[in-house]
């Protein structure tokens, strides 16, 4: 039942998904055509559509992100919270494999629009050679820090990973705890995104000051590297206590504070 519930999801998520990813990567094609044309013409009408066309295409990148983050909290609301979850609750499956096929979906679609956007990315940047030197200049800087640039792109990928999965959570706790609420349920699930968001940001802020600070004073000698390398671990496991928090909230608040009215 539960792949049974994921199928259903990725379908309803990805037929929108799907256009929006393919939108992105037309533009993509025509912001590339742009730069192909400024670099043959100096004609100043096609320059101005030129650069326009790049705007729009990175307008298109920053919209593709947000559209999915939206598309991914609709769907949560209405299948968990909403008019859906009077059928969604009379499924034979507990509320773990409910919450847990929603956040396995949402974490696919939020990755797969940052995917969309580095190809958008590398499809208008193709062949142009200051992009190829940004990249160098990149292994370069890691090479000085004394980082292992496959083992960095690694780390920035787990990172990425958790980072996702906890803003998910920390959305569909928000999202759980607002519609507990007889009225005003969406107002007051944008209340409570923002309470978690400056709660939970001045918690490891706070632990943050204080590990770094003892890391400083124990080990004056600490290279770049090792504080760079601790800061990612504790922003790691920062983020994967933060998750399991969440999970909890939006757990107990579907299971036990469950509203539909």
């Amino acid at each position: 039942m539960f792949l049974k519930l994921v199928k259903h999801e990725l379908h309803e998520t990805y037929r929108l998904l799907l256009l929006l990813f393919a939108g992105l990567l037309v533009m993509a094609g025509l912001a590339r055509g742009s730069i192909w044309i400024m670099d043959l013409s100096n004609n100043a009408a096609l320059k101005i559509l030129g650069v326009m066309l790049i705007g729009i295409f990175v307008l298109s990148c920053v919209a593709t992100v947000i559209l999915t983050v939206v598309l991914m909290m609709v769907r949560f609301a209405r299948s968990v919270h909403g008019d859906e979850g009077y059928l969604t609750h009379t499924l034979p499956v507990g509320t773990h494999s409910i919450l847990l096929s929603r956040l396995l979906v949402s974490l696919l679609a939020v990755l797969s629009s940052y995917a969309a956007v580095y190809l958008g990315f590398r499809i208008c940047t193709a062949g142009v050679k200051s992009v190829s030197e940004i990249g160098t200049v990149f292994r370069l800087s890691m090479q000085e820090l004394d980082i292992d640039p496959g083992r960095g792109l690694l780390k920035f990928g787990v990172m990425i990973l958790v980072s996702s999965l906890t803003q998910i959570l920390q959305i569909f706790a928000a999202i759980s705890i607002g519609h507990s609420f007889n009225t005003g349920k969406t107002g007051k699930s944008v209340l409570f995104y923002f309470v978690l968001s400056i709660g939970s940001s001045l918690v490891t802020n706070l632990l943050s000051l204080v590990v770094m600070g003892s890391q400083l004073l124990s080990q004056s000698q600490a290279s770049l590297s090792q504080l760079t390398e601790l800061a990612t671990y504790f922003s790691l496991g920062a983020d994967l206590i933060l998750a399991g928090v969440y999970y909890f909230l939006t757990w107990i608040m579907t299971r036990k504070r469950l509203n539909l009215a």
